[in-house]
């Protein structure tokens, strides 16, 4: 009598079984060679996208500031803080606080005045008071390498300007 022995093909056996150890070792390597070059570029953009957002505090701060003063028909001032990319916005008389900004909103960036003021003072039309020494310009810089940085101008009509020291081009908004 004969018997038939039915075979599976070989391709079918080892369709269920998943993946090899070698295969998966591989897969690893590759994906952790993949991170480790992507890490600098990644910590760098990040530190833009910081850099561009307390560029963008500050900026607020400062039309905030020159708005209210118009609005509630008093001086009213923005200080910077010392350290770091905080900022106050008060009436100046009587004395109050508006609005403020702490220096951990934004880590890792710092701000800083070019003049030894931290203050500006806008008057009831929006112009600049500049009966003294007053905060004119910020540099806002991260300490993570190849970051860009930026530059808000403030100036006596009651302009702000954003702009990014490195950009040459003319023709360029963003040039300083």
């Amino acid at each position: 009598m004969l018997t038939s022995v039915h075979r599976r093909p070989t391709a079918l056996c080892h369709a269920g079984r998943g993946f090899s150890l070698i295969e998966l070792m591989v897969t690893v390597a590759v994906l952790a060679v993949g991170l480790a070059l992507a890490a600098p570029s990644l910590s760098t953009q990040i530190a833009n996208y910081r850099l561009r957002s307390a560029a963008e505090g500050v900026l607020n701060g400062l039309n905030y500031a020159r708005a209210e003063a118009v609005r509630r028909n008093s001086n009213v001032s923005f200080t910077l803080d010392a350290n770091g990319a905080g900022w106050t916005v008060a009436q100046v008389s009587p004395a109050a606080t508006l609005q403020s900004r702490a220096n951990g909103d934004v880590p890792g960036v710092t701000a800083a005045s070019t003049t030894s003021s931290l203050s500006v003072t806008f008057t009831p039309t929006g112009l600049v008071d500049t009966s003294g020494t007053r905060l004119s310009q910020v540099n806002l810089s991260t300490s993570v390498s190849g970051a860009e940085t930026r530059r808000i101008d403030i100036f006596g009509g009651g302009l702000i300007r954003v702009c990014t020291p490195s950009v040459t081009a003319v023709g360029d908004p963003r040039r300083c």
